[in-house]
């Protein structure tokens, strides 16, 4: 039976996909570039699912695939049961707060009727608790930079990388909530099943990220 990984889509997907190039799991690239989702690696029977990073988790989870890498603000936001075997390290963002330029933070936490945009749901309320505020969370899960712009919301949570994005929005950052980096994770099942078959691959994976 082959051994699956669940591969992000997008940023995340595309560092590592980048870093196993030339490693026992790297992906033949004419496959990569076709619409296919699931893809051979160099490593006999071992093959990558491309997925959404939201639905990732629930790959792994069910145990369609033995092994996932994806980020942890993705399973922070969903509380499923699968194994976290590292913290690979690379695809490092933080989750700010951020508002339109010229805004001050003290001036926006003292709002009567905060609303904040944001697809990290359960990592901002985390925080609002912590700082001992209340806000009405508006959830976006995409272009969530435009709800300051249009009046949706008074500000946004979201992932910052570069802060490129933001500056073109003519947004800012104001704090900092946590930070995010790409993890290795395993079904339960196949990782307590299989131990022998998923040590290499996962070494693999390991070397790729260091």
């Amino acid at each position: 039976m082959s051994i699956l990984i669940a591969i992000p889509k997008g940023r995340l997907g595309d560092e590592l996909i980048e870093r196993l190039a030339g490693t026992d799991l790297a992906m033949d690239p004419a496959a990569l570039k076709g619409r296919g989702l699931r893809v051979p690696t160099a490593m006999r029977g071992v093959e990558a699912l491309l997925l959404k990073g939201a639905d990732l988790p629930r790959y792994v989870a069910e145990g369609v695939a033995a092994l996932g890498v994806v980020g942890s603000d993705t399973l922070d936001e969903q509380p499923v049961e699968v194994l976290e075997l590292a913290d690979l390290g690379f695809g490092a963002c933080r989750l700010a707060l951020c508002a339109r330029a010229g805004t001050e933070l003290h001036g926006l936490l003292a709002r009567p009727h905060l609303r904040l945009a944001t697809k990290y749901l359960r990592a901002t309320e985390a925080w609002l608790a912590r700082q001992g505020l209340t806000a009405e969370l508006v959830p976006l899960t995409s272009s969530v930079e435009l709800a300051p712009l249009v009046g949706l919301a008074d500000a946004i949570v979201d992932l910052v990388q570069s802060g490129s994005t933001l500056k073109a929005n003519d947004l800012v950052e104001l704090a900092t909530l946590g930070s995010t980096s790409a993890r290795l994770i395993a079904a339960r099942g196949a990782y307590l099943a299989r131990p022998a078959e998923l040590r290499p691959v996962i070494e693999a994976l390991r070397r790729a990220a260091g």
